[in-house]
């Protein structure tokens, strides 16, 4: 008999007071991938897809980019593998800062790995959608950094996509920061960074 791993055990139905909302707030959090893998990470002891508590070590941030207009525009969707079922996680963002020093950030951001933190414009109930950690177990890798400066769409600011690495996609749909309440877990994520 084929191993089976894993048996749906609950139903899923539409919430009429609470409705599906699209779209992401215009502030991404980005936390280089090496410093998330040193910090004391709170997972719930009975879904182990939920963070509550990121503490990164002393003296380490989660850098924010602002931007605007919904100007973050997170996905993800399955990869059905020959033996896996992976998750490709991505965000596009534009960064509408063009100065030398975002240049000279934006090059980084290109030679690195980094863990992504999305706030949903959808909360859910009493904030337990509201904030997603793309890439926690994988990473994401900057895969594109287009800036055309005359474009209207843009207004010339940076066009730029952040996404698993097609050689080590991520193992779970992104995971949910969550506790308590919306207050809590916002509190806790906009301490993250400096």
């Amino acid at each position: 008999m084929p191993t089976i791993c894993g048996t749906i055990t609950s139903n899923l139905s539409v919430n009429c007071t609470n409705p599906l909302q699209a779209g992401a707030e215009d502030t991404l959090y980005l936390i280089n991938r090496e410093d998330w893998l040193d910090a004391a990470i709170t997972y719930n002891v009975t879904n182990t897809e939920i963070i509550e508590n990121i503490v990164l070590a002393s003296g380490i941030v989660a850098y924010t980019y602002q931007g605007k207009n919904n100007s973050v525009v997170p996905k993800y969707e399955l990869v059905k593998q020959t033996y896996a079922e992976v998750y490709n996680h991505e965000i596009n963002f534009k960064v509408f800062d063009v100065s030398p020093s975002a240049k000279e950030q934006l090059e980084l951001l290109a030679k690195g790995q980094m863990v992504a933190i999305v706030q949903n414009k959808y909360k859910g109930t009493d904030g337990n959608a509201a904030f997603e950690v793309y890439g926690a177990d994988a990473g994401l890798v900057c895969t594109q950094n287009i800036r055309e400066v005359a474009s209207t769409d843009t207004g010339g600011a940076f066009d730029l996509i952040l996404k698993s690495d097609e050689t080590a996609m991520e193992p779970h749909m992104p995971k949910t920061v969550f506790i308590t309440d919306y207050a809590t877990t916002k509190a806790i994520v906009e301490g993250l960074p400096a």
